[in-house]
């Protein structure tokens, strides 16, 4: 049995992974998941109908990637996994994400580790009806066409390092928002006297609303947020509203925040659209920020590889790690912005989890890369 204190979240998708992956020009985009709500299939009856049974996200928002099983309807593949506590299940179902219909999973054909973000994973997975669509899909944005039984496998094989980064976001600020907007906002009450999350949120609504805390921008978010503090019951927020901001900042600013409308200069993709993968190199006048280790090392050797200053994202925590120190895992089946990538991480550990979950050849430090490593991943 999975424990409870590593249940994800919608807020880990939408606050934690996305929402500054859909950001750009200053106004957010929807996500790529996200439907109308008349184009949402939801099989639930109860006040909780809209949220996930495990994780409480929004299923609307997330609605691509929804699996239904056992009158129950998910967010995601990861979240499908943790439901069936990981038997794989003879009759779900998974919406269609071109017709946005629900489809017997078995028959579906889905596409893992495209260059579209996933749900509650850095591995995305979708599912089509025909191979075709599949196909379609997968010329536009990479990944690669397999069955149910094979994806829910991949969805194993992430399970423990998606788990990692998700609890890495939400110690990062996520519980100290929910516990403070929960103690302003919302009337007391026991996560205890609930079955799964989302009747606990479902409730939080109804109670927040009351108190008019629903004109607040965002508002779900910060409904989720409540949920997950209250749900996972977290300890050692700090003692204070002002400690918690503080962490809040400091965990923010470990991130590479990258600058509106930068571009990387080794491919001209805008930096922005896939902040979790950006890297970054900076001199005494100026810094330039790149969608990956990939081209970032390639402009990396293509300059005389005299700079000091060079920075990379950790895959699981997302924070802004020194390249020269970090480790990179080559060879993987899960690919980044442009393709085959370098992943990095802070630590050896997680390196080796990594390589061992998604097939990765092989692990190297920085002064390991050459140039030839890099033409192998073109």
């Amino acid at each position: 049995m999975i424990l409870r204190s590593v249940l994800g979240s919608a807020l880990l998708a939408a606050l934690l992974f996305g929402a500054g992956a859909n950001e750009q020009a200053g106004k957010m985009k929807p996500m790529f998941q996200s439907v109308d709500p008349s184009k949402a299939t939801l099989v639930g009856s109860g006040e909780d109908k809209e949220y996930c049974a495990v994780c409480g996200m929004n299923l609307v928002k997330f609605y691509k990637t929804n699996h239904v099983w056992n009158g129950k309807q998910v967010a995601s593949l990861h979240c499908l996994y943790e439901l069936t506590e990981g038997k794989i299940p003879s009759d779900a179902q998974v919406v269609d994400t071109k017709n946005l219909n629900l489809i017997d999973a078995n028959n579906a054909f889905y596409v893992v580790g495209s260059k579209i973000g996933g749900t509650m994973t850095r591995n995305s997975k979708y599912a089509f009806s025909t191979e075709a669509d599949a196909k379609e899909f997968q010329a536009e944005n990479g990944g690669e066409i397999m069955s149910f039984a094979k994806a829910y496998e991949i969805a194993g094989q992430d399970f423990e390092g998606d788990n990692k980064m998700i609890k890495a976001k939400r110690e990062g600020g996520v519980y100290a928002h929910g516990k403070e907007f929960y103690e302003t906002n919302c009337a007391k009450t026991e996560a205890k006297n609930f079955k799964a999350i989302s009747e606990l949120k479902a409730h939080l609504k109804k109670t927040c609303d009351a108190k008019g805390a629903n004109k607040a921008p965002d508002y779900d978010k910060h409904i989720q947020a409540a949920a997950l503090y209250l749900w996972d019951a977290p300890a050692n927020l700090g003692t204070s509203d002002q400690a918690s901001k503080s962490k809040q900042k400091m965990q923010k600013s470990e991130r590479i925040v990258v600058p509106k409308g930068a571009r990387c200069p080794v491919c001209g993709m805008l930096v922005g659209k896939n902040p979790n993968w950006a890297t970054m190199i900076k001199t005494d006048k100026e810094e330039f920020y790149f969608d990956g280790v990939k081209d970032m090392m390639k402009y990396y050797f293509e300059k005389g590889g005299q700079f000091e200053q060079i920075y990379v994202s950790d895959y699981y925590k997302l924070t802004k790690i020194d390249a020269k120190s970090a480790f990179y895992v080559s060879g993987s089946n899960v690919f980044g912005p442009m393709g085959n990538e370098l992943i990095p991480f802070a630590s050896e550990e997680d390196a080796k989890t990594f390589a061992r979950d998604h097939g990765g050849k092989k692990i190297v430090k920085f002064d390991e890369i050459t140039a030839l490593m890099l033409e192998g991943l073109m």
